[in-house]
C-alpha cells in the first residue's frame, strides 16, 4: 500500500504582490525572485507561490494551509472561501515510473525539483481555470447583447459601455500575455531526461497548450463582436450628426426665407 500525497491548488483571482506577501510569512523560501517563492517546510512538505495569482501546498495539513492562507488575507484582502480549488494525488512507487490517470500522478522518486514541477504544473491548470471562467463569463454578456440586437433590431448598449467592455477585454488579455511564461518548462528539465518527462506527462495530462487556445478563441470571439457594435454605434453616432446637420440647414434656410419675406 502506497501512501497518498495531497497537493491542493487555489488561485486569488488577482496577481499576488510577491514582496509584500514574503514579508508577512514566517517561513524562509528555498528559492525566491520576483515572480515565485518556494517553500520547503519539512523533508516532504512544500508550498509554492507564484504571482499570476496561484499558491499550491504539497503534503500539508488543512490546519497548515489555512494559517498559510490567512496571510493572503491579511496581505491582499481575500477571503478563503472564495478561492478556486482544484485538488490532485501523488502516489511515489519505487516500481512506477511516471503516469497520471484521474486525478492522480504516480512517480517512483519525488525530490524538492520534482515536487515544484508537479506543484507548478497544478498552479498553471489552477491559473486557466480562473481565465476560462473570466473569458466565459465575458461570452455571456456578449450572448445577451447580440440576442437583444437579434430581438429588438438595435443595439441597446451605448459607446461608453461598449468601452468599458473593451477595457475589461484588454486588461484581462494583458494579464494572460503577462504570464505566457507559465508555459516554459522549467529550466531544470532542459539538463534531466526525469524532470523533463514529468513536466511533458502532466502538461499533457491538464491539457494546458489546448486549454490556452480555447480561451485564447473566446477573445478573438469577444473582439470580433466589440468591433461590430463599435461599429454600428458609430454609424448610428454618424446617422444622427447627418440629421443634426440637416436640419441647421432648414432652420437656416427658413431663417433666410423668412428673412426676405418679411
Amino acid at each position: 500500500m502506497h501512501d497518498i500525497i495531497k497537493v491542493k491548488a487555489y488561485h486569488l483571482k488577482q496577481n499576488i504582490d510577491i514582496k509584500k506577501i514574503k514579508g508577512l510569512i514566517d517561513y524562509e523560501p528555498l528559492f525566491s525572485s520576483n515572480t515565485e517563492l518556494f517553500y520547503k517546510i519539512s523533508a516532504d512538505k512544500f508550498f509554492f507561490i507564484i504571482n499570476y495569482g496561484a499558491v499550491v501546498f504539497y503534503n500539508l495539513s488543512v490546519e497548515d494551509i489555512i494559517k498559510i492562507l490567512k496571510y493572503f488575507e491579511q496581505a491582499q484582502g481575500v477571503q478563503v472561501d472564495d478561492l478556486l480549488v482544484d485538488d490532485f494525488d501523488v502516489v511515489v512507487d519505487s516500481e512506477s515510473y511516471i503516469k497520471t490517470e484521474f486525478t492522480r500522478l504516480t512517480v517512483n522518486n519525488v525530490d524538492d525539483d520534482a515536487a515544484k514541477i508537479i506543484m507548478l504544473n497544478l498552479a498553471q491548470s489552477i491559473a486557466l481555470n480562473h481565465y476560462d471562467i473570466v473569458s466565459q463569463e465575458l461570452l455571456t454578456q456578449m450572448r445577451l447583447t447580440t440576442t437583444n440586437m437579434e430581438r429588438k433590431g438595435k443595439l441597446d448598449i451605448n459607446k461608453k459601455n461598449i468601452l468599458k467592455f473593451i477595457g475589461r477585454t484588454l486588461n484581462t488579455q494583458n494579464k494572460i500575455a503577462e504570464n505566457l511564461y507559465i508555459f516554459d518548462a522549467p529550466p531544470i528539465t532542459w539538463e534531466n531526461e526525469y524532470y523533463n518527462a514529468l513536466n511533458t506527462t502532466l502538461s499533457k495530462h491538464f491539457e494546458l497548450n489546448s486549454r490556452y487556445k480555447a480561451i485564447e478563441n473566446n477573445f478573438k470571439i469577444i473582439e470580433t463582436n466589440l468591433e461590430a457594435f463599435l461599429e454600428v454605434n458609430h454609424h448610428g453616432e454618424s446617422s444622427k450628426l447627418e440629421w443634426i446637420i440637416i436640419i441647421l440647414i432648414l432652420v437656416e434656410v427658413i431663417d433666410t426665407f423668412v428673412m426676405k419675406v418679411w
